[in-house]
């Protein structure tokens, strides 16, 4: 019998729709609201502390407890996209955003503030895996990086642009506009997709796991507690427990899921090593990326100085290049082979790391930050797209799902980070007679060396996935001939997708090559199409 194959020729050939470009619009700016909101509010801390009279350890939660609901609710969104319409999602996700929007508008006492933070991470909770499944189920393939650019144009611009927009609303009207200002935008949004979001999945039956559910919680919230409160409990036994049950929580959820028919967030996405390797980029570089925006405030207006409107203009040259950069650098995907841009993305932020530690004007922190915002986009966006597209088809939606609340998560620890790195450095210089700006000088230095180590980590494991993706090209050059003609093709590294069967493959490199699922190995996928 004769094995039909589909014609890899035809899949390059098709275009976005203008449909789907419009619920990607609609979605990401959905998406980009949420993100916008929780780190404009930052640049207000200090209004809200003295309008409050709260100490920083309770506004900071403003902050940590959004991410803490988002990373908790982002897991359940495999199971809400297999059983309920896409639309309807969409629906709920403005809906509840928006409720939380008018709340926070209104709110005349820091609790009210705080459950309206919340309410606002359940809608994002909902549209940002949205997102990224929509693009995985319908867009072409040799489109997947452009269009995934979106994305990362969201979850990278955005935090860089919330200083710099909320900057500009303390200094002219005061925090609750930062809310104000969102409602047109929300309707804008609603208008766009509710029209055109595609129906991607059949309705299922099942329910939803609450032990599950609660064990992610458990998990996740202790991670992200025991890293807030670090140098508030001093780094004692009360971190350690918080993180060895986080720890036994995660253990038990995982292994619950693999005995699950329907599990609330597919792990064995962990079996294929190229996504295991990605999401660990993906943890190391949004980690920086947040932690990073975090600390520059800090030294532009306690360092330098600065008013909260001067740093906010300091900043956007950086928050413009973050913007352009993501959907640039997604719309090579198609020619060029993800892991060299994160190699390059890497070694940009480790050199740049260090400028910013001896940068000694504000003029030299705008124009490193510039830089420092172009090398995450050469990060982000690939790692984003190479990750995801080691999965198959039928695990897009778990795979979104993980990748969405890792970013979540690194975001948690890495602002975590930046804040007790800070905090201790600064109480050291202190102690050591240096005060006041240059108490923050110093410390905003020694914070940095922790992003230049966590750089260079990131570029050794970029280089394992790049080392990994070459054996397994080897493998498929040395057994072209068995792949149905492709011997007679013009292969490169560029364009190439073969699924070669592992037992025409060294036994060494059985172990490292990427997007491993029993039978085959998925080689360099790119604009050639599918098998």
């Amino acid at each position: 019998m004769t094995e039909t194959k589909p014609n890899v020729s035809e899949q390059p050939q098709r275009a976005v729709g203008g449909t789907l470009i419009v619920t990607v619009v609609a979605l990401a700016l959905l998406t980009f609201l949420g993100i916008l909101s929780e780190t404009s509010l930052n640049i207000a801390y200090s209004a809200l502390m003295e309008e409050f009279s709260i100490s920083a350890a309770i506004v900071q939660w403003l902050t940590t407890g959004y991410l803490l609901l988002l990373a908790v609710a982002i897991p359940s969104s495999p199971f809400l996209v297999r059983r309920f319409p896409t639309k309807a999602l969409f629906a709920v996700a403005v809906i509840v955003f928006s409720a939380g929007t008018l709340l926070g508008a209104m709110a005349i006492n820091f609790p009210m503030l705080l459950a309206a933070r919340l309410v606002m991470a359940l809608g994002t909770g909902i549209s940002l895996p949205l997102l990224t499944t929509i693009i995985l189920d319908k867009a072409p393939f040799a489109q997947r990086g452009m269009m995934l650019g979106l994305v990362s144009l969201v979850t990278c611009a955005a935090p860089a642009i919330g200083p710099v927009f909320g900057g500009v609303v303390m200094e002219y009207l005061n925090w609750h506009w930062i809310f104000i200002i969102m409602l047109p935008f929300l309707a804008i949004s609603f208008s766009l997709g509710i029209t055109t979001v595609p129906d991607i999945r059949k309705g299922e039956r099942g329910t939803i796991s609450i032990p599950s559910l609660l064990l992610a919680a458990i998990g996740l919230s202790g991670i992200i507690v025991a890293v807030s409160f670090f140098s508030e409990w001093n780094g004692d036994w009360r971190v350690w427990a918080t993180l060895a049950v986080a720890i036994i929580a995660l253990a038990v959820f995982a292994r619950m899921q693999l005995h699950m028919e329907r599990p609330l967030v597919e792990v064995r996405t962990f079996t294929h090593p190229g996504f295991t390797l990605g999401i660990l980029i993906i943890l190391m570089s949004s980690g920086s990326v947040l932690g990073v925006n975090f600390l520059l405030p800090i030294l532009l207006q306690r360092g330098y100085g600065e008013t909260s409107m001067a740093s906010a203009l300091v900043l956007l040259p950086g928050a413009v290049a973050g913007a352009i950069g993501a959907p640039l650098i997604g719309s090579l995907l198609k020619k060029h082979y993800p892991p060299k841009f994160i190699i390059c993305g890497f070694v940009a932020l480790a050199v740049v790391n260090v400028a910013l530690m001896m940068a000694g004007s504000i003029w030299a922190v705008a124009a490193f930050y510039l830089l420092f915002m172009g090398g995450a986009s050469f990060v982000l966006v690939p790692d984003q797209t190479h990750t995801l597209n080691q999965l198959p088809m039928r695990l897009n939606a778990d795979g979104s799902a993980v990748l969405n609340t890792v970013q979540q998560l690194a975001g948690a620890i890495g602002t975590a980070v930046a804040s007790t790195l800070i905090t201790e450095f600064a109480a050291q210089a202190t102690s050591d007679g240096i005060n006041g700006n240059a108490a923050y000088l110093q410390a905003f230095a020694r914070s940095m060396a922790v992003f230049v180590g966590l750089a260079v980590v990131g570029l050794i494991v970029a280089l394992i996935m790049a080392r990994s993706a070459i054996a397994m090209w080897n493998c498929a050059r040395s057994t072209r001939e068995r792949a149905h003609g492709w011997g007679k093709r013009n292969m490169t590294p560029r364009r190439i997708l073969e699924i070669v069967p592992t037992k025409h493959c060294p036994s060494s490199i059985k172990g490292i090559t990427l997007g491993v699922r029993q039978h085959n190995i998925f080689v360099l996928r790119s604009s050639c199409g599918s098998y």
